[in-house]
């Protein structure tokens, strides 16, 4: 308990060194342009070789922001920052392996700047709480813009207007597959997936975070902005969000059955859930009558699936390249090939010898945690699991220990990184900037509540009151 003590004052020491009112506004603006264009890959990018995004160009600002912060003596807790330095050291430290050595370098600096964003916005804003409620529902409402923007862009060809960064159709010029500011839809659904989770997420805690008005908007216009990219992995996941989410109300009434007792107030919860259950049914349903119906209809959607004798191109090359992935790794066990040597040793393995960065684009790896095993091997992948376990296990444990406030923003955090971390294994890297943006909130969060924690301890004197029926609740506001 002393030692808890002491850790306590300490942290309050050293948090009182605040930004000034015109850096601190810089910070808050830095950090507002970066989360509304985390997922932008064909806007505001310039194109030198690596593409470099406007979320990167602006990060240094926050880094230098933070590195003042931390300059001056503040400490915050730093969500796994050990295990994902050492992952980083490892990728640092095996980049002259590979063939096209400028990718690998550049990758390692890409996840170097990936972790920096995620630091600097717990040494920013980790210990400020009104700029935390702004950064969070700035995250929650960023979703919504970037959706709106998708739904915009399906409208404009309906009324022959000209679309812009449109990069697939169903009907060239007149019927969109909406892929946002993303280099296509399912890259867009799968941004958009993790606004749908958050916001329900929420919205079924009832925080006072956002109202419920607000967190119903960004949940709808999120679900509208998937169903538009026609992504069917983002469609599968989103029913799977549904049913999954229905599953609480079941767990509790299961429970009361087993004691051997009927509690009504969780048999009336039920309803609800058979409501979702039955109306999400009668629509799938009633899609499938309809693109019974109209075999033109099916054939297209189900076009690169394989299915009803469609052509397969899809599911053939995501098959192939995770394929390939686990076959790079396969012949480098132990060490791996470093993050930007996946796609030249994948090159390699077709007869090419890649030694440009677009050439490479052709050949990148598939499934997130095979592309990590066959950069790092069995050994380097060791901290990049222990990172994961940490990122998902201490907040949800932290949730028992301080007020709901924290505990349903962080449980929303960890449940949508989940289902993002689920999606990623059918497309797409590690290194997407908006996966770290999630990360970085999640992070933030984390060390508030943790040092909310710790300042509860210290002003109790002798032991935590977080869940004492008589302190003082915490505000959904999150002020610490």
């Amino acid at each position: 308990m002393k030692r808890t003590m002491a850790s306590a004052m300490e942290v309050t020491r050293r948090a009182n060194f605040p930004l000034s009112g015109p850096l601190r506004l810089i910070a808050i603006a830095a950090a507002t342009f970066i989360i509304l264009t985390s997922s932008f890959d064909i806007f505001l990018v310039a194109q030198i070789g690596p593409n470099i995004r406007f979320c990167q160009i602006i990060a240094p600002v926050l880094i230098l922001l933070a590195a003042l912060r931390a300059a001056r003596g503040v400490r915050l807790p730093l969500l796994g920052a050990i295990p994902v330095c050492l992952w980083l050291l490892f990728q640092f430290a095996f980049v002259p392996i590979t063939g096209f050595w400028p990718k690998s370098l550049g990758y390692c600096f890409w996840l170097l700047l990936n972790i920096a964003i995620v630091y600097s916005f717990v040494y920013l804003f980790g210990d400020d709480g009104p700029a935390l409620v702004w950064i969070v529902r700035c995250y929650a409402w960023s979703f919504a813009v970037i959706a709106v923007c998708g739904i915009i862009q399906f409208c404009l060809p309906l009324f022959g207007l000209a679309t812009p960064l449109v990069t697939e159709w169903w009907i060239p010029g007149r019927l969109a597959r909406v892929n946002g500011f993303s280099y296509e839809p399912s890259y867009f659904a799968t941004y958009l997936l993790i606004g749908f989770v958050f916001a329900g997420s929420l919205r079924r805690a009832r925080t006072k975070l956002m109202s419920p008005g607000a967190l119903l908007s960004i949940y709808w216009l999120t679900l509208v902005g998937i169903l538009l990219s026609s992504s069917r992995m983002g469609i599968v996941f989103v029913i799977a969000e549904i049913f999954v989410a229905q599953l609480t109300p079941w767990l509790f009434f299961l429970k009361d059955l087993g004691k051997l007792r009927i509690v009504w107030r969780h048999a009336r919860a039920l309803a609800p859930s058979l409501a979702v259950i039955g109306l999400l049914t009668i629509a799938i349903g009633a899609a499938a009558k309809e693109l019974r119906d109209n075999p033109a209809t099916m054939l297209m959607l189900l076009n690169g699936t394989g299915l009803s004798d469609t052509a397969a191109h899809s599911v053939v090359e995501r098959e192939s390249s995770f394929e390939d992935t686990l076959h790079v790794f396969a012949e480098h066990p132990a060490i791996g090939r470093s993050l930007g040597g996946v796609s030249f040793a994948i090159g390699q393995l077709h007869g090419e010898d890649l030694h440009s960065f677009e050439a490479s684009k052709q050949f990148e790896g598939m499934n997130i945690f095979a592309e990590v095993l066959a950069a790092s091997g069995v050994i380097g992948v060791v901290p990049f699991v222990c990172f994961l376990v940490v990122l998902i296990g201490r907040p949800l444990k932290l949730g028992n220990n301080v007020p709901p406030a924290y505990a349903a923003l962080m449980c929303s955090l960890v449940r949508s990184l989940l289902f993002a971390l689920a999606i990623l294994q059918f497309n797409q890297n590690i290194l997407r900037p908006y996966l770290w943006m999630h990360i970085a909130i999640l992070a933030t969060v984390y060390a508030a509540a943790q040092r909310h924690r710790l300042l509860r301890i210290l002003s109790a004197g002798r032991r935590p009151i977080e869940n004492s029926p008589t302190s003082m609740p915490l505000p959904d506001s999150l002020l610490p």
